[in-house]
Parts: structure tokens; C-alpha cells; sequence
């Protein structure tokens, strides 16, 4: 069992370290641009060992929707109980993004910490879990960013983050036209040689990286000849527009 931060609060959660579902640094930082939950109806989008979940909840939201791609439900509600949390406040479904929420569901928050790393064409790149973005990065951010705007109700957030280490000027201009964008935090990271091992060798992934580069899509620092590369990342509160 492992404490944890959530802004101001305290959580305690099991299975923090595990593959694919556990918490973050990149969770971290999306929890501290995080503000306004009293009262809310959330969604949770990634919600894996609960880390989200159970941190607006005790930050004042009236409900979670908690979805995850893994079937994570039973390690969620152990932690629920672990930090006393009423097992009604959550509904969970296992769902790529929104494919399995009911069209008649709104929302005034949506969380998503979202895989956003730009990897080649190639079938050892869907491997990487919790990290495969597509080709540039950006088709799960860009595809939440797209529908998260029919499930919120008129005045809601959304609250994730956009990396330049993807198409971050296409993810900023489908941003611009459906919310008005308030930057909360920008983190300079650092991406190390071994990350995609072993699905794509540290040649494949710089030679794919300087490609996009190139096509003035991504930007880092460095001459993508040599690890560690660093990158922007901006962490962000997306607030819904009113369009007729």
C-alpha cells in the first residue's frame, strides 16, 4: 500500500507500480492542474488503479464515471474501500475511450492522462502500452479532446495534458476550436534510450523522432543523434465553448 498526493489530499492506493495502470509522473502533474471539483460529475478517463478517481472524490465531486481499456474494477474498488469511499460514488466501465459510455451521459469534469508518444508504423509499436500514441503522437489525445466535447455539460472542463514531442500544433488547433485553452503548468521532460525497448530499438525510435522533426511536427532539444532527448509537455484546463 503506497501514499500518495492528489493536490492537498492524502490517498492511499495498492498497486501504484504496476504496468500500464499504475500512477504516473505525468498522473502527478495533471492532478496539480486539477481545480474546481465540489460537486462535480467526473469522468475519469485511464482511471487504472483509481489514483484520479479517488482524488476527486475527496476533493468534493458528487460521482466518478471511471473507465480504463484493462479491466481494472476490482483493484479500484479495493481502494475505494481503502479510503472509505462510498462503492456507489463510481461507476466503472472497461472502454477505449468513450466507445462504451452511454450517448445520455454529461459530465462537468473530464480527467485524461493519455499515451502520447509518437511511434513508427510498425506492429512492435502497438506493443508498447501506455505509451503507443500513433504515428504522431497525437490520435488519443486529439480523438479525446473531439468527443469529450458532447459529453460535457455547457460551462465544463477538461482537464489532460499536450506534448511536443507529438503534432502538438494539430492537438492545439482541433483544442482552439471547441474550447477556450487555459495553461496551468509546462514541464520540461526527458526521454532516456532504453523506453521503447524492447519493441523498437534506440535507432528506430530516434530515426523516427528526427523524421517528424524535420517535418516540423514534433520539437526536443538535442540532435536526435543521442539520448536523453527533452521535450516540452503543458499541462492544460480545457474549457468547452459555447458553439452554436
Amino acid at each position: 500500500m503506497t501514499k500518495l498526493v492528489f493536490r492537498d489530499k492524502i490517498i492511499k492506493l495498492d498497486g501504484v507500480s504496476l504496468k500500464n495502470i499504475g500512477v504516473s509522473r505525468s498522473s502527478k502533474n495533471v492532478a496539480s492542474a486539477i481545480s474546481g471539483l465540489n460537486g462535480k460529475a467526473v469522468l475519469d478517463i485511464g482511471c487504472g488503479v483509481g489514483y484520479m478517481t479517488i482524488g476527486a472524490l475527496l476533493s468534493g465531486a458528487k460521482s466518478v464515471v471511471a473507465i480504463d481499456i484493462c479491466d481494472t474494477e476490482k483493484i479500484l474498488r479495493k481502494n475505494l474501500r481503502v479510503n472509505n469511499i462510498g462503492q456507489n460514488r463510481v461507476v466503472f466501465y472497461k472502454s477505449y475511450l468513450f466507445e462504451r459510455i452511454p450517448d445520455d451521459l454529461k459530465f462537468d469534469v473530464i480527467i485524461a492522462n493519455l499515451p502520447q508518444h509518437a511511434l513508427p508504423a510498425k506492429l512492435e509499436s502497438k506493443k508498447l502500452e501506455g505509451k503507443y500514441g500513433g504515428y504522431d503522437g497525437t490520435d488519443l489525445v486529439c480523438r479525446s479532446l473531439s468527443e469529450a466535447f458532447f459529453y460535457l455539460n455547457s460551462g465544463g472542463r477538461y482537464f489532460g495534458s499536450i506534448s511536443e514531442l507529438t503534432n502538438h500544433r494539430r492537438t492545439f488547433l482541433i483544442a482552439d476550436s471547441l474550447y477556450d485553452l487555459k495553461l496551468k503548468k509546462t514541464v520540461v521532460k526527458k526521454i532516456k534510450n532504453d523506453e521503447m525497448m524492447p519493441f523498437l530499438t534506440e535507432r528506430e525510435f530516434l530515426d523516427h523522432l528526427k523524421k517528424l522533426k524535420g517535418a516540423k511536427m514534433i520539437d526536443f532539444s538535442g540532435d536526435g543523434v543521442n539520448f536523453p532527448i527533452e521535450y516540452k509537455v503543458h499541462y492544460c484546463q480545457f474549457n468547452k465553448k459555447c458553439v452554436d
